[in-house]
C-alpha cells in the first residue's frame, strides 16, 4: 500500500463521512438538547464509528463471501451508491441513502442518537461500509488490515472532535461554507464513483479490458 493509496482512502473516507454535513445533521437532531447532552453522544457516537468501521474492513468480506457476492458486483454496487451519495451532495441535499425526515422523528423519540442514527448510517453510510470492504480485498494482508484499522481510529476521533465542538464550529464556518465545501466534495465522490463503476463493470465482464 503506497502513500497515494492511503492518501486517496483517507480523502475518500472524509468526503463519504461528510464531516460538515453530518454536524449539521447532528446539531438538528440534538438542537433541543443541551451542551452536555450534545458531548456525551458525540462520545459514544465516536466509540460506535470505531467499531463499525474495523468490523467492517476485518469482516466484511468475509460476510460477502458468505453470501456468494463477488468484489467486482459489490464494487459496481458501491460505485452506483457512491454516484447517488455524490449527486446528493453536489445539489446540497442530504444524502438520500443517508438521512431520511423518519431520522429526525426516531431520534426524538429516543434517548441517544450516537448509535443510529448518527454513526449508523448517516457518518458511516453505505458509501462508506463499501469503501471499507474494498480496501480491505484490495489489501488482505493482516499488517495492512492493521494499518487501515489505525486510519479509521484516526478518522473517527478527528470525526468526534467536530461532533464535540460541533456548536462553536457551526457559528464559525456558517451555512453558506457549509454548502459549498459539501457540494466540492459531491464532485470529488462522483469521480470516485465513476471510477470504481468501470473496474467493477471490467471485472464483470474481461472483455472491456
Amino acid at each position: 500500500m503506497t502513500y497515494a493509496d492511503t492518501v486517496k482512502f483517507l480523502v475518500a473516507m472524509v468526503i463519504m463521512m461528510n464531516p460538515l454535513g453530518s454536524l449539521s445533521i447532528f446539531l438538528d437532531l440534538t438542537h433541543k438538547s443541551s451542551i452536555a447532552f450534545q458531548r456525551k453522544m458525540a462520545i459514544k457516537c465516536g466509540f460506535a464509528m470505531v467499531a463499525i468501521m474495523v468490523i467492517s474492513l476485518w469482516l466484511g468480506g468475509q460476510f460477502l463471501d458468505l453470501l456468494g457476492i463477488t468484489i467486482s458486483s459489490f464494487r459496481f454496487a458501491g460505485g452506483i451508491i457512491l454516484l447517488l451519495i455524490g449527486l446528493s451532495m453536489l445539489q446540497s441535499h442530504e444524502s438520500p441513502v443517508n438521512h431520511t425526515p423518519e431520522d429526525n422523528v426516531a431520534a426524538e423519540e429516543r434517548a441517544s442518537i450516537a448509535v443510529v442514527p448518527m454513526a449508523l448510517p448517516i457518518i458511516i453510510g453505505p458509501g462508506s461500509i463499501s469503501t471499507l470492504i474494498l480496501a480491505s480485498n484490495d489489501y488482505p494482508q493482516a499488517f495492512y488490515k492493521i494499518w487501515l484499522s489505525g486510519l479509521c481510529i484516526v478518522l473517527a476521533i478527528g470525526m468526534f472532535l467536530i461532533l464535540y465542538f460541533g456548536g462553536s464550529i457551526a457559528k464559525f464556518v456558517g451555512e453558506s461554507v457549509i454548502k459549498v465545501i459539501t457540494r466540492i466534495m459531491g464532485m470529488i465522490i462522483m469521480a470516485i464513483a465513476v471510477g470504481m463503476l468501470a473496474n467493477g463493470l471490467i471485472g464483470l465482464i474481461p472483455a472491456l479490458r
